[in-house]
């Protein structure tokens, strides 16, 4: 007269099935046996008896909560034969940087690019991250030709697409008129915050704060682009020829 597990874990979605090891037995989650009344499962069940050993029969469920059952044959539940469910919710979907861009009807472009890169990755781990995310409008206003350009010249895509990216989550109200955010490129962009808006480096902020497990996103009208490096390759760096042409740490 029992049930083993008698208590048992499963998700939404996953099935359990019965095999009874001996005598003749049923899965009861409708009617308690002793009492009378509903178990108030959040969907009842029931599974017809057989005479073991045989598989009993399964029960897939569907709706998360706390279920009880029991055999109703005889005096089988007041014998101890009663057993218990409990069905989680499955985990929301992930929701990363990547998979905001990867979803946005807007950014297709974005989304190529950061898969040609193989950022996806990236943008998908811990973070924190803030993307200022162009928009295929913003991609389309570059001259034309740019965009497949780039894409046949990866490490100087990759570092556009980190000039827009950010180690850290860096919400709106954040953001202060005339500071300087550095970006994962080692670049710096300007924020200026006026009565139209919010701007990076003079791309407005179209959508604030689209909030991400691994940081937030910044939507914007413009493509960001890097300044060039100084003569030794460092952004922001100070670097500069000599008159003869030589590269110095000016």
């Amino acid at each position: 007269y029992y049930y083993t597990p008698t208590n048992l874990t499963v998700n939404v979605g996953d099935t359990v099935t019965w095999y009874n090891d001996g005598g003749f037995h049923d899965v009861n989650g409708d009617v308690n046996s002793q009492t009378g009344n509903s178990f108030g499962n959040p969907s009842p069940f029931y599974i017809a008896p057989v005479t073991g050993p045989a598989p009993l029969g399964y029960h897939v469920f569907n709706v998360a909560g706390n279920y009880e059952y029991d055999c109703s044959i005889g005096s089988h539940a007041q014998n101890g034969m009663v057993g218990y469910i409990t069905v989680n919710s499955p985990p929301p979907p992930p929701n990363t940087v990547y998979d905001i861009v990867s979803n946005s009807l807007d950014h297709t472009t974005l989304k190529v690019a950061v898969d040609a890169c193989s950022l996806d990755g990236t943008l998908s781990g811990p973070g924190p991250f803030t993307l200022f995310a162009p928009t295929d409008a913003a991609f389309n206003a570059l001259p034309s030709g740019t965009v497949p350009a780039l894409l046949n010249d990866i490490p100087t895509l990759t570092n556009i697409l980190f000039h827009h990216a950010v180690g850290d989550s860096v919400m709106s109200t954040m953001l202060i008129n005339g500071s300087m955010v550095t970006t994962l490129l080692g670049t710096d962009v300007t924020v200026t915050i006026d009565t139209s808006g919010v701007y990076i480096d003079g791309a407005m902020v179209t959508v604030a704060d689209v909030v991400a497990d691994n940081g937030v996103v910044h939507v914007i009208d413009a493509v960001l682009l890097p300044p060039s490096p100084d003569c030794n390759g460092v952004y922001n760096g100070t670097s500069m020829m000599d008159s003869c042409g030589v590269c110095q740490q000016a």
